[in-house]
């Protein structure tokens, strides 16, 4: 029996990279039916103009003011990180069939969402659902589909949970809990905010490699989309298995970042805070080399 399962996700421009990717891995591959985005319908005009956006622009690394102005009436509320998403992936290729995609409306939680899923479900009892969300799900998400749920977050659990996690992690400059906490994990929703079971989390070798948090965060999302993709080419390729996922050890579950704490000033920290930790290491580094040519020489 061939493997099923629907991406879930928001009608934001960094989750537009996922539903490029997304629609390049799978096309028209049977299980895989379809897209689904938590956003009322946009205006035919905005979803053409987005179109022709993406059709003039889709590779480019930089863009000129003009253009981001466009893009910001596009998709309002872009941040640091959708810039630098730009600059690291160039923008999204144009979207194939974008009107293809369901939008659920702005409540995930609300009756249509709820009417929707249910019909989803009807005849599929090994139907999994892959999100890339801001929201926080109602149980009746679990039970519904049975516990098939699969959420892809932008940090490494179980010590970066909730939004905004890398950034809020970097402003507390605590250098070794960012270390542990750049990447990506892909993990089973349960009652919790990020604490289901991790079926795959992948750590950044060099987390003060990057440009700045911003860069860090959208190769973050870059990595957590990737996860989220191989996780349904294996649900395809193995059907009929389920992937496994660890418990969390609840003593080593770390605080809830929460949106309403991340303000302006917690932001301005979050970018400090990484410069500042990348130049620490930095410093180490150029401190063990001299110590290493000076033993060289000796």
């Amino acid at each position: 029996m061939t493997a099923e399962f629907i991406l879930l996700t928001e009608d934001t421009f960094h989750a537009c990279y996922l539903v490029a990717r997304w629609q390049e891995a799978f096309g028209d591959e049977p299980g895989c039916n379809g897209i689904a985005l938590r956003a009322a319908k946009p205006a035919d005009e905005l979803l053409l103009a987005r179109k022709a956006f993406h059709l003039q622009f889709g590779g480019q690394h930089t863009l000129d003011q003009s253009s981001w102005s466009q893009l910001e009436r596009l998709y309002p509320c872009l941040d640091d990180a959708d810039r630098a998403m730009v600059s690291a992936f160039g923008v999204p290729p144009v979207l194939a069939d974008y009107e293809r995609p369901e939008f659920l409306g702005s409540d995930v939680n609300g009756q249509d969402a709820r009417e929707w899923l249910a019909k989803q479900c009807a005849g599929r009892p090994e139907l999994f659902i892959l999100i890339f969300l801001d929201r926080i799900l109602e149980p009746w998400w679990i039970e519904m589909t049975r516990s098939r749920i699969i959420n892809a977050h932008s940090a490494v659990l179980p010590g970066a949970r909730g939004i905004f996690a890398i950034e809020q992690v970097s402003a507390s400059r605590d250098l070794e809990h960012f270390r542990s906490s750049a990447g990506a994990t892909a993990h089973y929703v349960d009652a919790g905010v990020d604490t289901g079971p991790i079926i795959l989390g992948e750590r950044f070798a060099d987390p003060f490699g990057f440009d700045s948090i911003w860069d860090c965060k959208a190769h973050s999302f870059s990595l957590a989309f990737d996860i989220l993709i191989r996780l349904g080419q294996q649900l395809i390729a193995r059907s009929g298995i389920a992937p496994t996922g660890t418990t969390q050890d609840p003593a080593t579950i770390g605080p809830q970042f929460r949106r309403a704490n991340f303000t302006p000033e917690l932001r301005r920290q979050a970018a400090s805070g990484y410069l500042e930790m990348r130049s620490a290491v930095q410093q180490r580094e150029d401190t063990r080399g001299e110590a290493d040519d000076h033993d060289g020489h000796e």
